[in-house]
């Protein structure tokens, strides 16, 4: 098969907008986990190994930072690991209450405890809790889906190219 049409670039770039719809659909699949959890509080122990522990907060404070932490429950004193702040802001409506998505960490562990606090140092009276998420390992999904359709797609592209310049070459 002859990569000389100039159509070929149209296939190109329907790969690649194929591929990041594709991907961004499973992505976002991803998120509906989130958006339907049951939200605990955070003072009680978390058990999420080979899941996602999802952060919620009941008072978005726009401006300040407001870093969680998880650490042992049974080592209150161990330095605790930051939890990264999550990409979205997803809302959950539970009993009443809107919870504000704060911070998101795809591998949970078990036997820790969650703890959220500003760094400013400054009184908080927001409340805090926790979802255990099934099903997240679908946003790396994905992203790989998109990759590899944007990858495919410029390697196709390229090969067009070259069999296209191999031609015109040949006429002259």
């Amino acid at each position: 098969m002859r990569l000389t049409s100039p159509l070929w670039y149209l296939a190109a770039v329907a790969i690649a907008l194929g591929g990041s719809i594709t991907g961004t659909a499973i992505a976002a699949g991803a998120w509906d986990g989130v958006r339907s959890a049951t939200i605990s509080p955070a003072t009680a122990p978390v058990d999420a190994a080979g899941r996602t522990l999802a952060i919620f907060t009941d008072q978005p404070q726009e401006g300040r930072e407001i870093t969680c932490t998880t650490r042992p429950a049974d080592q209150p004193e161990a330095a605790g690991d930051e939890v990264k702040a999550a990409a979205l802001d997803i809302v959950v409506e539970q009993r009443g209450t809107d919870w504000h998505l704060l911070a998101l960490r795809p591998e949970g562990k078990d036997g820790v405890t969650v703890s959220c606090l500003p760094s400013d140092g400054q009184v908080d009276t927001a409340l805090y809790g926790f979802a255990v998420v099934d099903g997240f390992e679908s946003a790396d999904r994905g992203a790989t889906i998109g990759t590899l359709a944007l990858g495919a797609a410029f390697v196709l592209a390229g090969l067009v190219f070259w069999h296209r310049r191999r031609a015109h070459q040949a006429e002259e």
